[in-house]
């Protein structure tokens, strides 16, 4: 049997702008009558005044819990009722969302999906629930030695007034400050279809399918007046900066050493992704797992993970290790950022590389939701219609002199942040 990649008629995407802003973007694939569902509204955590962080999330929180034309039971009904899916997700920069259908019910996917953007209710027993359902997520993140040293990480790399600075999904002083009246007024001021950007992807076609888009979301108010969608540079950091967080009793501590990355529409993103694949982005065939773990036998995992958004995020090194271990292995990452730094990867290092990100981006093709979420990320961040069709060209393309200067940029010694958590040392 064919596979969705495989069947997939070799069309550019159709990218079509409603008259009330909403960007629609669409690719057919009439193997099946599916269609899969994905799109962001430009409103994430990046937005979040300091002392209401998780303002964002929370408001992703309430879109599937009533509006003013369906109760949270009647959206989930309208969905349920037809085999549908439809979920949101607030993240650091954007409020996602995903969803699937059969063709005959996209109609009526469509009209939840609108309601629930523009019409939210927030009722108040729901906004607690939501309230709650968040800061058990807060409790579980502060219990966690990975989730502590992460956050952590970024608050050293961080100032308070920068949104990397705090976690997307907020603390708990935040999310119990927020009330009823933030969360209207967060989505008056961030959504709007000019914000917004719809991809459908299967048995779709533009003169069926846009006419139903533009009736759905008809009544989504425009939001008024015109704001530059953007995350703010970090300044850098003046050294070395570590912080230890005590949790007792723990049978592992996890380090997290970070420093300022890259933003996903960086000139030397593809070159930074490739260094950070050989670096510790390639699992066990990276060069931390083999020299720390299979090597050294000082961690029990580690790995490097850009968070490359519309902001440059952090680079962080994850490790989880052995209390006794912690010191031997902080030498042992920085050693390895050191050599990087300085000798960058080899040729066949690059190699490897360039084969493994170009041979699995057809996998992650092979669905209409794969190929939904890749023509999302092309129009966020403006990588053209053509992007999915270029992108294997574009790490083959990729040099090594090129790899070499991304290691000297951003994996140089001195300036860092360090963050321990777990059974090692003294709260600071």
């Amino acid at each position: 049997m064919a596979t969705a990649a495989e069947s997939r008629p070799a069309v550019r995407p159709h990218r079509a702008t409603l008259p009330n802003g909403l960007v629609v973007v669409l690719r057919e694939n009439h193997a099946n009558p599916t269609v899969a569902l994905q799109g962001v509204v430009r409103a994430g955590a990046c937005l979040d005044p300091p002392d209401r962080s998780g303002l964002a999330s929370f408001v992703g929180a309430m879109l599937d819990r009533g509006t003013r034309r369906r109760t949270a039971l009647m959206q989930a009904a309208a969905i349920e009722d037809l085999g549908a899916h439809l979920s949101f997700e607030g993240n650091a920069e954007t409020l996602g969302f995903s969803g699937t259908s059969l063709t005959e019910d996209l109609p009526a996917v469509l009209d939840v999906l609108a309601d629930a953007l523009a019409n939210p209710a927030f009722p108040p027993d729901q906004v607690e629930k939501a309230r709650d359902e968040l800061l058990i997520r807060v409790r579980m993140a502060e219990d966690n030695t990975a989730s502590v040293a992460a956050r952590t990480a970024n608050r050293l790399l961080y100032p308070e007034d920068h949104p990397f600075h705090w976690p997307s999904f907020g603390t708990e002083p935040t999310l119990r400050a927020v009330t009823r009246g933030d969360l209207e007024g967060f989505h008056a001021r961030h959504y709007g279809p000019q914000a917004t950007t719809l991809v459908l992807v299967g048995d779709v076609s533009p003169d069926r399918t846009l006419p139903l888009v533009e009736r759905a979301f008809a009544g989504f108010p425009p939001l008024g007046g015109t704001s530059r969608f953007a995350v703010p540079d970090a300044p850098p950091l003046p050294g070395a900066a570590r912080r230890v967080v005590h949790l007792a009793g723990r049978s592992q501590t996890d380090i997290v050493w970070a420093k300022h990355g890259f933003a996903r529409t960086a000139p030397d993103y593809y070159a930074a992704l490739l260094m950070n694949y050989v670096f510790g982005g390639g699992s066990l065939s990276s060069r931390l797992m083999d020299h720390l773990r299979d090597r050294q036998g000082l961690v029990y995992g580690v790995y490097s993970v850009p968070a490359a958004g519309i902001g440059a995020g952090p680079i962080q090194v994850r490790a989880g290790t052995n209390p006794a271990r912690v010191d031997r292995a902080i030498a042992a990452i920085e050693e390895e950022a050191l050599r990087m730094h300085e000798e960058g990867p080899t040729e066949e290092e690059l190699a490897e590389a360039k084969g493994y990100l170009a041979g699995v981006f057809p996998v992650r093709l092979e669905s209409n939701s794969g190929v939904a979420a890749q023509l999302t990320a092309a129009e966020v961040y403006g990588l053209g219609l053509d992007y999915i069709d270029r992108y294997t060209g574009i790490i083959e393309g990729v040099t090594l002199d090129q790899v070499r200067a991304a290691a000297r940029k951003y994996l140089g010694p001195g300036a860092h942040a360090l963050a321990i958590a777990g059974s090692y040392g003294e709260s600071t």
